[in-house]
């Protein structure tokens, strides 16, 4: 069936010559929008504040802002077109080829780290971050952004040098520290062992001297001074053993090491009415021979603090919680002034007469060296007259050495 042109069905899809001039305006002004907004990307990318080039799969730059161009060291102009490994020391060309490798694959966001060569022969060191940007039918680039980190480059490098240099000396001087404290400690013992030596002449003299019958009377009181010296060295010494004790973490069980603590101290308790009890002690870590000490420390304190009392009562008491065993031995002797109580734990301190109590003032500052040095505490409780309570505390993770 023919239709004639001339028919109102034919003339319907035809357009008049304003329709075609309106459509046409309207697709001019969408290319110029278009342009304009790709004007205003191209300016925006050109005058970045920060450095990027677009890169071609080859790894051509095919285009460079001002900031990728300074920091590439030459002009626009002349960068286009061009590769961007020959701008790269040998070194780093291998890390930017496997960076875009991985971006044209898709693997999303790159990083990496390269150094510049500018033509003047500077090396900056730069950070990369890259991304695939794809962009309707025009092949896809690689959009790099790149950051001069050379001066937080030369700043940490100072950084390690310098703290280089301090871990060098802090290890100089530790080992100075060591040389020295050994030194300290074979000049005390050996010193230790002269005077003891000294001491036991001194003392086997004025023994002899005693059986005399016209000795003078007022060397039992040199005999008594020599004692008291010679027990205050033996505490010393024995101080000096607990400062470079090297301490073994083993399982201790407190209760055989009370037993063994008793045992010792069997010439304190002869004549006597003395009854000690005891909670169930733990098993700890920590070392046997710093904590048989401690026991014996305070065991012996107790007794000889009861020494006045007709009946003696010792009893070794337990507390615990999630991170440590608190011990304590209580009695029920002369007590002290709680004011007071910190000085007992002090170097040659003392809170009863040196006339009354024997003693060199140096057991308990012993025990509580011993706790801190495996993380404990050490202090006591007391009323005058009403007895004492001395404690330890243990941690149940002692700090290994």
């Amino acid at each position: 069936m023919n239709h004639d042109p001339a028919s109102p069905a034919t003339a319907t899809h035809l357009e008049s010559p304003a329709t075609l001039e309106a459509r046409l305006q309207a697709l001019e002004a969408q290319v110029l929008h278009l342009q304009a907004a790709v004007h205003r990307a191209q300016a925006l990318f050109r005058d970045s504040p920060g450095a990027a080039v677009l890169l071609s799969l080859q790894g051509r730059l095919l285009d460079v802002n001002m900031r990728g161009a300074a920091l590439l060291g030459s002009a626009r102009e002349v960068l286009q077109g061009r590769r961007l490994a020959p701008s790269l020391t040998p070194a780093s060309q291998p890390t930017l080829d496997a960076l875009l490798a991985r971006v044209f694959e898709g693997r999303g966001r790159q990083t990496g780290e390269v150094q510049v060569l500018t033509p003047g022969g500077e090396v900056r060191d730069v950070a990369l971050e890259a991304s695939l940007h794809l962009s309707g039918g025009d092949a896809p680039v690689c959009h790099l952004t790149l950051t001069d980190v050379t001066a937080f480059k030369l700043a940490h490098r100072a950084l390690w040098d310098s703290q280089q240099v301090q871990d060098q000396q802090l290890q100089d001087r530790a080992l100075r520290l060591r040389q020295l404290r050994e030194e300290f400690q074979g000049v005390v013992l050996k010193s230790g062992r002269e005077l003891e030596g000294t001491l036991t002449r001194a003392q086997n003299f004025l023994t002899l001297m005693q059986q005399h019958p016209e000795t003078p009377g007022h060397l039992l009181h040199a005999q008594e001074a020599v004692r008291q010296t010679h027990a205050l060295l033996e505490s010393l010494k024995l101080y000096m053993q607990v400062r470079f004790l090297r301490a073994r973490l083993r399982s201790v069980d407190l209760g055989r090491a009370l037993n063994e603590v008793l045992k010792d101290v069997q010439d304190q308790t002869a004549g006597r009415d003395v009854r000690v009890t005891s909670q169930a002690l733990p098993t700890v870590a920590g070392d046997s021979q710093a904590l048989q000490l401690i026991l014996h420390e305070y065991v012996s304190n107790a007794l000889k603090f009861t020494r006045t009392r007709p009946q003696v009562r010792l009893r070794v008491l337990v507390q615990e919680d999630e991170t440590e065993y608190r011990i304590g031995v209580e009695d029920n002797g002369i007590g002290f002034n709680q004011r007071y109580r910190d000085r007992a734990f002090e170097l040659f301190g003392r809170l009863h007469p040196l006339g009354v109590y024997e003693g060199t003032g140096l057991g308990l500052a012993v025990v509580r060296r011993l706790c801190e040095r495996f993380g404990g505490r050490a202090w006591g409780e007391g009323k005058v007259d009403q007895g004492a309570t001395f404690w330890f505390a243990w941690p149940k993770s002692p700090p290994e050495e």
